[in-house]
């Protein structure tokens, strides 16, 4: 007795096997696309807190004070013209304000969605921790800390420097 439809049904698992590969390729594609823009963040963060770091140590008469707290911020938005354009009225203390609104300014200007910087002081020393923070996982929100958290879904640059 002949067998019929036999080859209707290879070619059948033959598309079948070709559909997952192509469903397959496109995952992968965009993983891709999703990876190679986070990987664009992580660069523009890592200028960023680098860019701060610079900053510190450029007014190192206030940065490396062990009183001082003026480079310290939560990432608040914060305006100081005091040093712009003229050095009249710029002391260490204005510089460190302006440093920081020019910052902060620069990361809101950025390609990080949802950007946040935030500076904070190891008490009593002149080491610093630049943490620059945004929203990874493009939910609307931006989960901020004291350190950068391995399980959290939005992408932060950690840069811990002494001056």
């Amino acid at each position: 007795m002949a067998q019929k439809g036999f080859t209707l049904i290879e070619v059948m698992v033959a598309v079948f096997v070709l559909v997952v590969g192509t469903l397959g390729m496109a995952g992968m594609q965009a993983v891709s696309v999703r990876e190679s823009q986070n990987s664009i963040f992580r660069s523009q963060a890592d200028i960023l807190a680098a860019d701060m770091a610079d900053r510190l140590r450029a007014n190192r008469a206030d940065a490396a004070d062990p009183l001082s707290t003026n480079y310290e911020t939560d990432g608040t938005a914060v305006v100081d013209d005091a040093c712009r354009g003229t050095t009249a009225n710029c002391d260490e203390v204005a510089m460190a304000s302006y440093d920081i609104a020019q910052w902060q300014t620069q990361i809101a200007n950025s390609s990080l969605p949802s950007g946040v910087g935030t500076i904070t002081r190891n008490a009593g020393t002149s080491e610093y921790t630049i943490l620059v923070f945004w929203d990874e996982d493009r939910d609307g929100a931006v989960v901020t800390g004291a350190s950068c958290n391995s399980t959290a879904l939005d992408g932060c640059i950690r840069l811990v420097i002494q001056i």
